[in-house]
């Protein structure tokens, strides 16, 4: 836990998991004229922003995600902590607004029960595709549902399973939605704020026959079996386009997966810096992915680029379930749909 020395009371919670997330809660807070300084943080992720050091408190996950049930176990800790601060901040009865990016986990759960029983103004934050896709409770794993009732209960929190879109958009008691596009985003048109992202300026010039590879954790939502496919296709794909030099950044907290090892030689990106930060300094003209929020942040940022998108037609399908709703979203930012289907 960190933060700065201050008896100001702290009148807002914000519940972040990502780079994106972090950035669009800080420039609306800034916009609204809301001091740090009022503002406590819990990390569902392991978020670096230098601006975090000004606030109130910061509640920090420490470490990688994890997706089993017995992997949670490293986190009790900070959910102990998260939790603590949750009730002391309700109880201090100074809290006015939250912030938060999703209604599934139980941090964020509590914060929109308390929101039906006193006043407070609730915002959701865009964190990335999922807030542009019909993501709800049958794309988790179903033992998390059983769990998180105990594990409130133990925390001494509020909870209720969640209903509809898993960013909370459509819940009654959110009040705004804050997002940097509007194309396809999930929720009632009425609470949307948009802070749109700013132009990032050119520091390099960026070559069309430098290929940017941006891993996702696209495979951890597919069995093995389906994924394989897909990395091989894309793998091709990127050795047929013959790029002069290629690149690859890895994703901040997910493994790879097998893609890295089927891709022609390449050089790694190694920095915890998100592709936003960066995107001033690419020397890549085109960069690629699969499923990946930063090629439509990027392409918002530096219209210029050539982002493009391989095959939404299949991982839509198995990834999915079937929602094309994200294909919508990137057609929208101006990617590439390189769409593939498998040959039969």
């Amino acid at each position: 836990m960190t933060g700065s020395a201050n008896r100001s009371p702290i009148t807002t919670i914000a519940f972040l998991n990502n780079a994106i997330s972090a950035q669009l809660t800080r420039r609306d807070l800034s916009e609204r004229n809301i001091p740090l300084s009022e503002v406590a943080v819990i990390l569902g992720r392991d978020v670096e922003e230098p601006w975090l050091a000004q606030c109130a408190r910061v509640v920090a996950y420490g470490g990688r995600p994890e997706s089993t049930l017995l992997g949670q176990r490293r986190f009790v800790a900070f959910f102990r902590e998260a939790a603590s601060l949750l009730r002391q901040l309700f109880a201090s009865g100074a809290l006015r607004r939250a912030y938060i990016v999703n209604n599934d986990n139980i941090l964020s759960a509590h914060i929109l029960e308390m929101a039906r029983r006193q006043p407070l103004e609730v915002s959701v934050v865009a964190e990335g595709l999922m807030n542009y896709q019909d993501i709800t409770v049958k794309n988790r794993a179903g033992w998390r549902w059983r769990v998180k009732p105990v594990v409130s209960a133990a925390l001494g929190l509020r909870y209720r399973r969640p209903a509809g879109h898993l960013s909370g958009a459509y819940d009654p008691v959110v009040d705004r939605i804050v997002t940097f596009t509007l194309g396809g985003m999930k929720g009632p048109a009425e609470k949307m704020c948009v802070l749109p992202l700013p132009a990032a300026t050119p520091r390099v010039v960026a070559e069309p026959d430098v290929g940017l590879i941006v891993h996702t954790g696209l495979w951890a939502w597919m069995s093995p079996e389906s994924y394989r496919p897909l990395a091989e296709a894309f793998a091709d794909y990127v050795r047929a386009a013959g790029f002069r030099k290629l690149y690859a950044k890895p994703h901040p907290r997910v493994e790879t997966g097998i893609l890295d090892q089927l891709l022609p030689p390449h050089e790694i990106i190694d920095t915890r810096l998100s592709l936003e930060e960066i995107a001033g300094d690419l020397e890549a003209g085109t960069v690629l992915g699969t499923c990946c929020t930063g090629l439509v942040t990027l392409k918002l940022m530096r219209p210029e680029l050539h982002c493009i998108d391989f095959g939404g037609e299949y991982y839509c399908r198995h990834a999915y379930g079937g929602d094309y709703s994200v294909l919508e979203m990137m057609r929208g930012a101006g990617i590439d749909l390189q769409l593939w289907v498998p040959t039969p």
